[in-house]
């Protein structure tokens, strides 16, 4: 009976083994296709970047361009102009007076 018993589980093991093992190899095979659609798709995506990057760069060094070209072209009396400056007689300056000494706390 003992031997019976131990034929029967072996035969009904086998294909649990098989069909566990080809479960595996699927979920492993469809996780390797996963992660390299996933790396070509940063990759692609990486180089996308790199080029909306280089854009903005331009762009960026172009409005420094006309920022440094319209600073360099006004003048005190263009600021007079358009309202933003205003002659002033005498400067006043605005200081903070310590309320007390400086100490070291041991």
């Amino acid at each position: 009976m003992t031997q019976y018993v131990r034929e029967k589980v072996a035969y009904m093991e086998r294909p649990v083994t098989a069909w566990a093992l080809a479960g595996i190899i699927a979920m492993l095979v469809f996780s390797y296709a996963y992660f390299v659609n996933a790396a070509i798709v940063n990759i692609v995506a990486t180089k996308d970047m790199q080029v909306e990057i280089s854009d903005l760069t331009s762009e960026v060094g172009n409005l420094e361009t006309e920022y440094l070209a319209a600073k360099s072209a006004l003048s005190i009396d263009d600021a007079h102009v358009l309202g933003f400056a205003q002659s002033v007689s005498e400067p006043v300056y605005v200081a903070k007076t310590p309320s007390s000494a400086l100490s070291f706390n041991r």
